[in-house]
């Protein structure tokens, strides 16, 4: 009786909360987009400013900037301190965020606060205003920031097979630019990147609040936001290729046993809104089932990780690991095991245990409201299709082998890069 029970509410429970939200998609006079979900019972209301446009408008070699503009923008003076703190003084809390495609301000509060701090979050946006001490010191901070990750072999992994993969695209640097580049940022640098993608069409209002009236207040701040007569479009400027780190150098120094090397793999393929479904469960099975038997029956992995990152129009898959000795059996047994994926259907009892796995996570998005936010903001910044999240529920319960094979056929097909350093 009791399983009985558990697998009512795994099949039941992302119905219920999905069905508990009216949704608003629409857009400003002033070009503005708002996309909201409005949850009577949402444990506390989420509201965010996003922006169609992140580190990949960088200029070249100024790697960093969008990261910089970032960290500047909430530290505008406001009553005697900076706006950031005012917020969190009112028991707020504003989480900024960088991505390739987007750059995101998060707020969460409860449903009084958050129409009382979302207004200095506007200000905050609309206007870069810091001291130069202050510029310095953020930088310094971004400094440390990213040298923190590269202190980290399997990021670097991942971030030389993306700089591969991304070659010659604005992509092929991470959002927080390179450690090598951080110090030629300027103020300068921060203020046109504001002047050229902060106007009111590049901007979204993603919320999740308890009611209509809380988004009318939210949605009238955001109305305010300057729309320029000429709108300057968001180029995507290429960097140059006379710059990547020596990555070979900084992973051979934290090799420490004999035979060890640092090892990785990487794709990149087209992917659509209406596959992310698919994509979302190839990935699953990947990670949760196939890899760690592989790698269990080669015995050479002694850490490993893999990331999907999706940007428009494409994501970059990458498998990244630490072995004891390196064997090319790795890379064969890779190609086999997608090549098994491509020509045979999964057994029903694998693909209903992907669809449940899968139905649990987005059960556990929709009833966070901050990860909701995220999810929508995504779906914008990446697919121009925000319904994506309203309609993954009925794309993952119409999901078949089919789907999947199709996407591991593309990868399979696909020649990777392949990172050894030894």
């Amino acid at each position: 009786m009791f399983w009985a029970w558990i697998l009512a509410m795994q099949v039941l429970l992302p119905v219920s909360v999905n069905s508990q939200f009216n949704t608003v998609y629409e857009q400003l006079p002033n070009g503005a987009k708002v996309i909201a979900f409005i949850r009577p019972a949402t444990p506390y209301p989420a509201a965010s400013l996003w922006v169609k446009s992140g580190s990949a408008s960088d200029p070249p070699n100024r790697e960093g900037t969008a990261h910089l503009l970032e960290h500047l923008l909430p530290l505008k003076p406001f009553n005697g301190t900076t706006i950031q703190i005012a917020v969190e003084r009112k028991g707020a809390l504003l989480i900024p965020e960088t991505g390739r495609d987007f750059m995101a301000f998060h707020l969460q509060a409860e449903n009084e606060t958050i129409t009382e701090v979302f207004p200095m979050l506007v200000e905050a946006v609309t206007e870069l205003t810091v001291d130069m001490q202050v510029v310095e010191r953020e930088k310094r901070l971004m400094w440390l920031e990213t040298l923190a990750l590269y202190e980290d072999p399997l990021w670097l992994m991942k971030t030389a097979i993306e700089a591969k993969l991304f070659e010659g695209t604005p992509y092929a640097h991470p959002p927080t630019g390179w450690l090598e580049t951080l110090s030629q940022l300027s103020f300068a640098d921060a203020q046109q990147f504001h002047r050229t993608h902060f106007v009111a069409p590049n901007f979204a209002l993603i919320a999740v609040v308890p009611d209509e009236k809380t988004l009318t207040v939210l949605k009238n701040h955001v109305a305010k936001l300057p729309s320029p007569s000429e709108i300057v479009a968001a180029q995507m400027s290429l960097s140059r290729s006379d710059f990547q780190p020596t990555f070979d150098a900084m992973l051979k120094r934290a090799l420490t046993r004999t035979n060890e090397v640092f090892w990785g793999i990487g794709w990149r393929i087209p992917v659509q809104a209406r596959e992310k479904v698919a994509m979302d469960a190839l990935v699953l099975h990947l990670r949760q089932v196939l890899l760690p038997t592989l790698f269990g029956q080669i015995g050479v992995v002694q850490e490993w990780n893999m990331l999907a990152n999706p940007v428009r129009g494409s994501i970059a898959l990458t498998i990244t690991a630490r072995l004891r000795p390196y064997t090319e059996l790795l890379e064969q047994r890779l190609k086999q095991v997608l090549d098994e994926i491509a020509r045979r259907d999964l057994p029903l009892a694998e693909l209903n245990c992907l669809k449940r796995n899968l139905r649990w996570e987005y059960f556990r998005v929709l009833s966070n409201p901050t990860r909701c936010v995220r999810e929508l903001g995504w779906a914008w910044a990446l697919f121009d299709d925000p319904e994506t999240v309203e309609r993954y529920g009925k794309a993952l319960e119409d999901l078949n082998s089919e789907q999947i094979r199709q996407l591991a056929s593309r990868l399979n097909s696909t020649k990777p890069v392949v990172w050894l350093v030894r």
